[in-house]
């Protein structure tokens, strides 16, 4: 018996097809062959390709929700880590979707409902609503560019590249490859997060109302 043809179906098959073969690949026509279908059926459960992009980026955004930690005994600070940390991670968890959270113009409803649920949480910490949000929009932007930028330059490990050497024009001045050397070939992309996330986060102790 064929199993139904579903949004959700669709969607699952359109982001492990991405996983897979990257985000140029996809086509409804191959992703209907993936799913044994004929590519013009996927359109009585999806506008058009970009709002399957859309649906992908609602799943990616579902997927940090789904691990995002309740506020502790730590107070929001902990909450807010586990809310960057869990975006960065999908972001590097999905290497060729990663793109979908930058350019797609969409706020599907898992991010509203983190949004929400930290907004929830700030209050009841007394933080005010205008500063939690301004502090959210600032450790979202921070949490999609560090993951951004490591799975574009496949930052899998220490270091900007597996070899630095392969970044560097030729003719480079030697004095300039020792920086990069020390600048890009000993970077930490984890302790470089930890770093930014910690900076960012003394900001609830310097507010105007906690002084």
């Amino acid at each position: 018996m064929r199993t139904p043809l579903t949004r959700q179906r669709i969607l699952d098959a359109a982001l492990d097809y991405i996983d897979r073969h990257g985000l140029e690949g996809l086509s409804m026509h191959k992703l209907g062959a993936e799913l044994g279908v004929k590519g013009m059926s996927l359109y009585n459960h999806v506008t058009n390709k970009n709002d399957l992009r859309d649906g992908v980026v609602e799943l990616l955004w579902s997927e940090a929700e789904a691990e995002i930690a309740a506020p502790t005994r730590d107070g929001w600070s902990g909450a807010v880590r586990s809310f960057a940390h869990a975006l960065r991670d999908v972001m590097r968890r999905h290497p060729n979707a990663a793109p979908l959270m930058i350019s797609q113009q969409v706020m599907p409803a898992p991010a509203l409902r983190i949004v929400q649920a930290q907004t929830a949480a700030a209050a009841s910490h007394g933080i005010a609503e205008a500063f939690a949000h301004a502090l959210l929009r600032t450790i979202t932007s921070y949490a999609l560019g560090s993951g951004y930028v490591e799975v574009g330059w496949g930052m899998g490990g220490p270091g900007c590249s597996p070899s630095v050497s392969d970044l560097l024009r030729p003719g480079i001045p030697a004095e300039l490859a020792a920086v990069a050397q020390v600048f890009c070939g000993q970077s930490d992309p984890d302790a470089q997060f930890q770093l930014g996330l910690d900076l960012m986060l003394r900001g609830l102790d310097s507010r105007p109302e906690a002084s």
